[in-house]
């Protein structure tokens, strides 16, 4: 570390070098931002070589899915009356004229007569209908075939599919407004852009509330013009250079990507907040600014290199997740971090040299060592709490369930989730899966295909869960014709002439069977897919059966496996610590002491989560493993800032030392304690910024960060102290007496 410190301080002597690195490193960076890969989308959460994602990509283009823009059109009339089929109709031709929509289908096709033309349908009742038009007739579908072509006009296709339904849903709603009919949107185009309004909505909230925080907290406790510039230079700095390497490498960001910058100049500012308290206490006591700047760098600089180390551990853990968006988001912080450390040590340092000392008094957590010294006196009393309470805890948290659900991100108030629940009143929903039946002779299918499509179906429909069937046997018996004339039609036209291009496959070997399910949380999919996968085991199959293909059971797959790589990035991280403190401080038990004191506060906030009915879904197995990363700093600033007092050093001449060891823990916390203090604070407001966010992932994840940093405060304040005075010192005393009544 002295070689390190020698090294800080040549760089001091070469500013106009300093900032010609630091400047070229932001050229570099700004060279880069044509590269950012803007466009939000659901997909992006999924890795491009899922097997999942591919062959739900596959069943895509096998089969045409026109699903990806749903207009439901809700009236207080019946939609058959001639009124409300007039002005549909005119409706309908208004959205032929839009050069931006290549088709319209779904209900138009009865109200035009299209629906009767297909050569299966020649005069029986469409099996369809049901599914464009409500039962009670007050709500009917369209769906919209999107021109792509003009994409290319627009800097991103997210601000291409923003400009095009905004302009669909403005034109919509002043046609229908009059007529008290009311538009929603639904489908993939209207999830992302939805996606989208919400990242919009973070950024413009996220961005002045930092910098609220950053006023606030410089009006408060430092009040002092050159380290707040700094500090807010260093973020400024850190922010683009982050966002370059999002670029040059072309990382993956989406919604939750919108709470990057908030860590960043979050942490940042508390960082930063340690080499400055340590200035001004050295100030108080009569050194000069030079002097105590060396003084701040000496004694913060091992603990800001090695809670950088943790914190740059514990965000790129995030990178073992299979979701590109969050292995994006870990390698952004933990860029961020190494930059904002090495920043601390050069630009904040050269501009804290133009501070000067003022008189003014300042806000302060001097009281928080007062509290530790209460609280230390009935230590017995305290660890038989924290027993009793973790004990506790484990059974809750041993209740914890995944219960992701993707389409319940939104507020209930925005536009699709409005939407999904006109879905879910009107119609079957909007939680799909989807089976492929394929023939095994690689001819087109035939007898054996339909009759197990049959069988499969019927299975299908005595499940709870399933809300609806759909398959290609729909339409043999609404025609009312025989197998043998099917397989006669289906020889002598094609997909598209029979108009079942999007249940049969175009060379005819395979079929489509489409499950409509009740909204379930990711547990109950996976349930259900395994139910219905032992039901196939069990059947002598003679036909191919695809894995169930579908975007919310590809998420409840995701959700999963992110929660068990998160688990396991949180046992690796917790092993990593234990580690580092026993080789820091020479002793296995100040590695039991650091460990305690950092999975403690994640156990007890993970049982009031449950407690309070939360679960386990995207944002909060994230936090398992980032948190654990930013909560070890300040249990690092202080243990490395404890006396080594431990039983192995203490001999038949340790007389003394053991009370000598309690003077000097209060003395090394009078020092850290204000400090952990402030940057404590400043973690919590800056975190819960993510409580304004209208993605529910973002604020599952500010608000259980907000938690564990106020709880790993409480444990570092309360237990430490007395873990260090029990169980160390203590025991060291012990050994002490024992050793000496050996000698006697």
């Amino acid at each position: 570390m002295l070689r390190q410190i020698s090294i800080i301080w040549k760089v001091q002597r070469h500013p106009v070098a300093m900032f010609a690195v630091i400047g070229c490193l932001l050229l570099f960076a700004l060279s880069g931002y044509s590269r950012l890969q803007l466009d939000v989308d659901f997909s992006d959460y999924f890795a491009g070589s899922d097997p999942r994602l591919t062959a739900l990509n596959s069943m895509t283009e096998q089969f045409e899915r026109h699903d990806k823009l749903w207009m439901l059109l809700e009236s207080d009339n019946d939609w058959r009356d001639s009124n409300e089929e007039q002005a549909l109709k005119a409706f309908l031709v208004m959205l032929n004229n839009d050069p931006n929509i290549s088709s319209v289908s779904g209900y138009n096709q009865f109200v035009l007569g299209m629906a009767k033309t297909e050569k299966i349908l020649s005069y029986k009742a469409h099996p369809r209908l049901s599914s464009v038009l409500s039962a009670d007739g007050h709500a009917i579908l369209l769906q919209l075939q999107l021109d792509s072509s003009k994409v290319s006009d627009f800097a991103t296709q997210s601000l291409w599919l923003n400009a095009l339904l905004t302009k669909l849903d403005n034109t919509s709603h002043a046609y229908w407004q009059p007529l008290n009919v009311r538009v929603h949107f639904n489908g993939t185009h209207a999830l992302n852009w939805q996606y989208a309004k919400v990242l919009v909505h973070d950024l413009s909230w996220f961005a002045p509330a930092l910098l609220g925080i950053i006023f606030l907290m410089a009006l408060l406790f430092i009040r002092q013009k050159a380290w707040v510039l700094a500090l807010t230079l260093n973020n400024v700095i850190t922010l683009l250079l982050t966002l370059g390497v999002a670029a040059w490498f072309k990382l993956t960001l989406a919604a939750i990507s919108a709470f990057i910058p908030v860590i960043i100049v979050t942490l940042g500012l508390a960082y930063g907040s340690h080499l400055y308290f340590g200035w001004r206490s050295q100030l108080t006591a009569g050194a000069s600014v030079a002097e105590a700047l060396r003084y701040t760098v000496k004694v913060n600089q091992a603990p800001l290199f090695y809670s950088s180390i943790t914190t740059i551990f514990g965000f790129s853990l995030l990178t073992l997740s299979p979701s590109p968006p969050i292995q994006s988001f870990g390698i952004l912080v933990a860029f961020a971090v190494l930059c904002n450390y090495l920043l601390c040590l050069t630009s904040l340092i050269f501009f804290a040299k133009f501070s000067t000392p003022t008189s003014s008094q300042i806000l302060n957590f001097d009281k928080v060592v007062d509290v530790a010294k209460y609280n230390a006196r009935q230590p017995k009393a305290v660890i038989g709490g924290i027993l009793l309470l973790s004990a506790l805890a484990l059974v809750s948290v041993s209740k914890l369930t995944l219960n992701d659900d993707p389409l319940s991100y939104f507020e209930s108030s925005t536009p699709f989730s409005l939407s999904s629940q006109k879905m879910a009143q009107y119609f079957s929903g909007i939680n799909l899966q989807h089976y492929v039946v394929s023939s095994l002779r690689d001819s087109q299918i035939d007898k054996t295909e339909i009759s197990f499509i049959y069988k499969f179906s019927r299975y299908l429909k005595k499940q709870p869960e399933v809300i609806k069937v759909q398959h290609i046997g729909d339409w043999i018996k609404a025609a009312g014709i025989g197998q043998t004339q099917f397989r006669q039609l289906l020889s002598q036209n094609n997909v598209n002439q029979l108009g079942l291009a999007s249940e049969l496959a175009k060379d005819k070997r395979a079929s489509l069977v489409t499950l409509y399910l009740k909204p379930m949380t990711a547990k109950e999919l996976i349930r259900f897919e395994s139910k219905v996968d032992a039901w196939l085991a069990a059947q002598n199959l003679n036909v191919g059966v695809s894995q169930p293909l579908g975007s919310n059971l590809l998420f409840a797959h995701l959700s999963v496996d992110n929660a068990n790589n998160m688990l396991l990035s949180f046992a690796a991280a917790l092993i990593a610590l234990a580690v580092l403190l026993s080789v820091l401080k020479g002793s296995l038990i100040y590695g039991v002491i650091g460990l305690l004191l950092n999975f403690l506060p994640l156990l007890w906030v993970f049982a009031l989560w449950q407690l309070n009915g939360g679960f386990i879904s995207l944002g909060t197995a994230v936090v398992l493993a980032m948190m654990l990363g930013i909560i070890v700093d300040d249990t690092l600033h202080l243990m490395l800032k404890l006396p080594n007092t431990h039983p192995l050093r203490f001999n038949s001449e340790s007389k003394g030392i053991a009370g000598a060891s309690a003077d000097s823990l209060w003395l090394s916390l009078q020092q850290v304690l204000p400090v952990i203090s402030f940057t404590t604070l400043t973690i919590t407001m800056g975190f819960s910024i993510g409580l304004l966010s209208e993605f529910a992932p973002i604020s599952q994840l500010s608000l259980l960060s907000c938690l564990v940093v106020v709880f790993a405060w409480g444990f570092d304040v309360l237990m430490l102290p007395v873990l260090y005075l029990w169980w160390l010192v203590e025991k060291s005393k012990a050994m002490s007496v024992k050793l000496k009544a050996d000698q006697q």
